[in-house]
């Protein structure tokens, strides 16, 4: 597994009165950054997964159509009145056997009580439930909504096939002592590096690399803008940046 502390490493850099050098321990291209497009298109299509994923909780929690609502809730008072004609005949049964009043006991037996103000749904017409039900917005229906949350899940299993097949080189991870790459993003070298980059821009005076050194060439002005670090809040006092 891989061991550095790179955590420890960044406090160096942020607490040390010398230079510190241990970017390619990293194991990253620290020249010309070519991971940077990469890490980038990664990190916008896990950001577009969260935003799939979050739209198919919306639909799945989208307003039931109201047709099938109206069967649902008509459905669910015909089961209310099986339940209700079950339990009735068991009090009866009692009653027969002389273990429960005859009439006293529709009052008394605790579960039917309970029953009866669903009971009163049956006062309630066809007519006058569909007349309800035809003011309520119509919904969506249920075959629509899978329709929708296939769709979505299928963008997300696109992206996450093009995450592994494309944007997950063997230099990207850090390893276990079984081989296997540490979970994302705490095991993700790519990651970790912009994190500790952030924390010390966010120290120094001007455009500085991840050891804190002035920025020269190209490339590291490019991967700089291209990770954005332009905007990382400046954490006051500021230090001056190493010379090369």
């Amino acid at each position: 597994m891989f061991t550095v502390d790179f955590d420890g490493a960044i406090r160096d850099v942020l607490s040390s009165g010398g230079q510190v050098h241990f970017k390619k321990q990293y194991n990253l291209d620290v020249n010309n950054y070519s991971w940077v497009a990469d890490y980038m298109r990664d990190k916008k299509l896990r950001k577009e997964i969260k935003r799939l994923q979050k739209e198919i909780t919306t639909t799945q929690q989208s307003l039931i159509d109201r047709d099938e609502l109206r069967a649902m809730f008509e459905a669910g008072i015909e089961q209310v009145r099986r339940d209700f004609l079950e339990l009735l005949k068991e009090h009866l049964t009692k009653a027969q056997r002389r273990k429960e009043p005859i009439v006293g006991g529709l009052h008394s037996f605790g579960v039917i009580s309970n029953r009866l103000p669903m009971m009163s749904l049956q006062l309630v017409s066809s007519e006058e439930i569909g007349d309800i039900i035809a003011g309520l917005p119509v919904g969506i229906t249920c075959k629509e909504i899978e329709k929708t949350v296939e769709g979505l899940r299928a963008q997300i299993a696109k992206h996450n096939e093009t995450i592994e097949k494309e944007l997950s080189p063997h230099e990207r991870w850090f390893y276990s002592d079984q081989g296997e790459p540490l979970r994302y993003p705490g095991g993700c070298r790519w990651t970790k590096f912009v994190e500790g980059w952030k924390m010390v821009v966010a120290r120094f005076d001007g455009k500085v690399d991840i050891e804190g050194c002035a920025l020269k060439t190209d490339d590291e002005f490019a991967a700089f803008h291209m990770l954005e670090l332009d905007n990382v809040l400046k954490l006051t006092p500021l230090r001056k940046p190493w010379k090369k």
